[in-house]
């Protein structure tokens, strides 16, 4: 692929940098913000070498690339300078103006943990292996090595407030030095401690239930999302003589009394009643849940709805070191790419088919599943059904055996690690194994016997 010559054919279809108001990028797709999704051609864009397809979702217009995606979003922004000249007005008029209430929730959430999940990925699996080492008694906990590298893979999710913070604020356009400081501040030291004692606690005279803000999620992001708005009026009734700091001063110091007073009590009970509400579903049946929502899972990610979850699942995992939900996904990734080697073999002649169904295959096993998804399982249909319905069917043995997650990581193989349990290897363990073996084989044989060729519309 000339990633240069890729990244200008996308900005013409797009409709031209002028066209453009934001973009990121995500492991296979980049993600524009367009001033009118009406001037794109998509049909264009579909034919181009090296693009899988184009989805819209959350107010984004989102060209799949795969894994190249990096380098053409390099060329893209090279030749639109967007990273110094994106009007953040323009954008957030243009979603605005397109999207309901939920889709922009779904958005912001969207594009808030969109740019950690690499990093959520990474120390995820480094905790996960740590948890290996430490069950198989390789290592005993208190090693030096240990505490440095398990400082490494926690450091994130006990930094939660203020890793968000800087992402909300981006997001919501204000400097994220301010959203660093407004989730640096709830998390305070001498607040933890003050939270901890369970005495009474006030901020002149009222009242103030403190809490532990450490690897939570929600009260940060809305705390962001306030002060993106208080920094507003700041800057209408600053003098301009005093706003260099007279800002961030005024938009801080009301953001975090808020923070502490209101939003972070209000934000915690809620996070509390979603996750209890989700794990009661859970108790209630696992194997309903597992048949439910193992296979179906990848639509969600599709549809984008995916992200309603993913708060509340790490709520779950920071708070109580596991989250039994995430467990039925075990399947998912290799029912998809049992799907895509029975194309393969399907293929017979056709060696384009054959040669992307394999590759598609190795890479979806290795934790990325969109370009197989794009290339592979959804022009075909079937194998795609086929995949969802053995990514159900492979969940249930994750549930019978109680499978859970324990560290936030990569889907495939390099997803193993995060189902070990930290006191050790548990029945969980084996049951995501049985479940990612399961789903391998039942991908393969249901579109293998089902799906009649690989010209199937």
């Amino acid at each position: 692929m000339n990633y240069k010559e890729t990244a200008e054919q996308i900005v013409n279809a797009v409709g031209g940098r002028s066209n453009i108001s934001g973009l990121t990028h995500c492991v296979t797709r980049l993600r524009f913000v367009l001033v009118d999704e009406g001037k794109a051609d998509t049909e264009l864009i579909k034919s181009l070498p090296g693009v899988m397809g184009v989805i819209r979702q959350g107010g984004q217009y989102q060209v799949v690339i795969g894994n190249e995606v990096t380098n053409v979003f390099d060329e893209v922004a090279e030749i639109t300078d967007i990273g110094s000249a994106v009007d953040g007005t323009k954008e957030e008029k243009s979603e605005g103006s397109k999207k309901g209430l939920w889709e922009r929730i779904i958005s912001a959430i969207s594009g808030i943990f969109t740019p950690l999940l690499p990093v959520f990925a990474a120390c995820g699996i480094l905790k996960g292996l740590l948890s290996l080492c430490t069950g198989t008694g390789i290592l005993n906990g208190t090693e030096g090595v240990y505490t440095v590298l398990y400082a490494i893979a926690d450091s994130i999710f006990y930094f939660f407030p203020v890793v968000v913070g800087a992402a909300a604020a981006e997001r919501f356009k204000l400097n994220k030095y301010v959203g660093m400081i407004i989730g640096a501040a709830m998390m305070y030291p001498s607040i933890i401690t003050a939270a901890s004692s369970g005495e009474s606690f006030s901020f002149l005279g009222i009242p103030m239930m403190l809490f532990n803000y450490s690897s939570s999620i929600f009260p940060a992001i809305l705390a962001v999302f306030a002060a993106s708005y208080i920094n507003k009026l700041a800057k209408k009734i600053c003098p301009k003589t005093i706003a260099y700091f007279g800002v961030p001063f005024i938009t801080i110091s009301i953001t975090v009394i808020l923070a502490l007073l209101i939003i972070g009590p209000a934000m915690l009970g809620l996070s509390y009643v979603l996750a209890t509400a989700m794990n009661a579903v859970y108790s209630f049946s696992p194997v309903l849940c597992a048949l439910l929502l193992g296979g179906p899972w990848v639509v969600l990610v599709m549809l984008g709805l995916h992200w309603a979850f993913i708060p509340i699942f790490l709520l779950e995992l920071t708070s109580n070191g596991s989250c039994s939900m995430m467990g039925l996904f075990a399947a998912n990734q290799f029912a998809m790419a049992g799907a895509m080697f029975a194309v393969a073999l399907k293929a017979g002649k056709d060696a384009n088919m054959k040669n992307l169904g394999i590759t598609s295959a190795i890479t979806c096993i290795l934790g990325i599943s969109e370009p197989g998804i794009y290339g592979v399982l959804l022009p075909l249909k079937t194998p795609f059904i086929m995949s969802i319905i053995a990514g159900s069917i492979g969940a249930v043995p994750a549930a019978l055996m109680g499978t859970a997650v324990y560290s936030f990581s990569a889907s495939g193989i390099f997803g193993i690690p995060g189902f070990i349990n930290p006191a050790g290897i548990d029945a969980g363990f084996y049951g995501a194994i049985i479940s990612s073996i399961a789903g391998f084989v039942l991908g393969f044989i249901l579109t293998y016997i089902i799906s009649k060729n690989t010209k199937e519309a």
